[in-house]
C-alpha cells in the first residue's frame, strides 16, 4: 500500500497535463476544514490576461490561423504601419495586439455538497460569468477606431460530480482517496450578441456558455499526518462540439498542495498551504477545422489559506503564472484568484 501511495504521489507531481481557458475549474475538489461533510458555498473566481509572446510587425508570415477559418493575409486589413490587423473571433473585429490589451473572467459561484454515509459525495457547481475583453486598437470594417471594451455576462453551464471516498486509518497517518466522475450541461448562454449596429455573436471563448457537454474523470488524493498533509489530483475533460460549431480541446488538469493546520482557541482553525498547479490543453476545433492559435501549457505557483471557525470555513487562493507555452501568439495568462465561504450543512 505504501508503495502504490508513493508511486502516485510521484506521478501526481510530475506528469504533464492538459486544458487552457476553458476548464480552469473541471476539478473543483479543493482541501477542506469541513473534511467530507455536506455544505453549500458561494465561490468568487478571478481570472486575467496580459501580453503576448510578441508584437506584430512586417515580417509576418504570409498566413496566419484565425477563427472562423484559415485566411491569406492579402484578404485582412493593415493599418497604416503595414502592421497585420489580427481578426480574435469571426465577429468582424480585427485587433492590432498592443501591450495595453488585456482579458478578464469573473464568476460567482454556487455550489453545493451532499455526502452520503461518509462513503459518497455528490456536488454541484452553477456559475455567473462576467468576462470583459480590452483591445487599445481595432479594426470595426469599414471604420478604423481605437479603443473598445467587449464585456459578457450571464449563466454558466451546470456541473454536477460524484466521488467515491475511500479512506485507509493508520495509528500516526490517515489516506483518503477519492475517485470520481463529472458531467458539464449546457445549461449556460452560449450565442450572446454584441450590442454593435450588425449584433455579431460574441467569439465562443467569451460567451458565458459553451453550449457543449463535457465529461470529466477525476482523481483525489489526501495524505493527512499530525496537522499537516498533502492534497494532489488530476482529472481529464472530454468535451463535445458545441455552440456556434465550436469544439474546446480535451484537457488534463493537476494540482499538488501543501497544508498545515493550527488551532486558536477551541473554535478556530487556520490553514495556510502551499503548491503548484499545471494544466494544458488539446487545440480547439471550428468545423472539424484545427485552430492552430489556442492551447498550449501553463503553470502557477499556488499560495492560500483556509479559516475555520466552528462550521464555516473561509478559503483564499491566490496562483501567479510561472511559465507558459502556448500555441501561437496567444494573450498570456498572468494571476488568479479564488475566494470562497462554505457553510457547514448537517444534512
Amino acid at each position: 500500500m505504501k508503495k502504490l501511495i508513493f508511486l502516485l504521489l510521484i506521478i501526481l507531481s510530475l506528469s504533464p497535463i492538459y486544458t487552457a481557458q476553458a476548464c480552469d475549474s473541471c476539478n473543483f475538489f479543493e482541501y477542506s476544514l469541513l473534511g467530507n461533510k455536506s455544505y453549500f458555498g458561494l465561490f468568487y473566481r478571478y481570472r486575467g490576461f496580459q501580453e503576448y509572446k510578441t508584437y506584430q510587425n512586417n515580417s509576418i508570415q504570409r498566413t496566419v490561423q484565425t477563427y472562423p477559418e484559415q485566411l491569406s493575409t492579402s484578404l485582412l486589413p493593415w493599418d497604416n504601419s503595414g502592421e497585420l490587423m489580427h481578426d480574435p473571433g469571426g465577429n468582424g473585429l480585427y485587433v492590432k495586439k498592443s501591450p495595453q490589451d488585456f482579458e478578464t473572467y469573473q464568476s460567482i459561484e454556487a455550489r453545493g455538497n451532499y455526502t452520503l454515509n461518509n462513503k459518497w459525495n455528490f456536488t454541484f457547481l452553477l456559475p455567473y460569468e462576467f468576462n470583459k475583453i480590452y483591445y487599445e486598437d481595432y479594426l470595426d470594417l469599414p471604420n478604423p477606431a481605437r479603443d473598445t471594451t467587449l464585456f459578457v455576462q450571464g449563466w454558466g453551464d451546470l456541473t454536477v460530480a460524484t466521488d467515491y471516498i475511500w479512506q485507509n486509518y493508520s495509528k500516526k497517518s490517515r489516506h483518503t482517496i477519492r475517485p470520481g466522475i463529472a458531467l458539464t450541461i449546457p445549461t449556460g448562454k452560449s450565442m450572446l450578441n454584441s450590442d454593435t449596429e450588425n449584433r455579431n455573436l460574441f467569439d465562443p471563448i467569451i460567451q458565458p456558455g459553451t453550449g457543449a457537454w463535457a465529461g470529466t474523470i477525476r482523481l483525489n488524493y489526501q495524505w493527512f499526518v499530525s496537522n499537516q498533509g498533502i492534497n494532489a489530483g488530476a482529472s481529464y475533460q472530454m468535451n463535445t462540439e458545441g455552440a456556434q460549431v465550436y469544439q474546446f480541446g480535451n484537457s488534463l488538469n493537476l494540482y499538488t498542495i501543501y497544508f498545515h493546520q493550527f488551532t486558536a482557541g477551541s473554535n478556530w482553525i487556520f490553514a495556510p498551504n502551499l503548491g503548484f498547479y499545471y494544466e494544458d490543453s488539446r487545440k480547439d476545433q471550428w468545423k472539424g477545422i484545427i485552430q492552430e492559435v489556442t492551447s498550449g501549457s501553463v503553470g502557477f505557483a499556488q499560495a492560500g489559506l483556509d479559516i475555520n471557525y466552528t462550521q464555516t470555513t473561509l478559503s483564499i487562493v491566490y496562483q501567479h503564472s510561472v511559465f507558459q507555452n502556448l500555441n501561437g501568439n496567444q494573450i498570456l495568462n498572468q494571476s488568479r484568484l479564488s475566494v470562497g465561504v462554505a457553510q457547514n450543512l448537517k444534512l
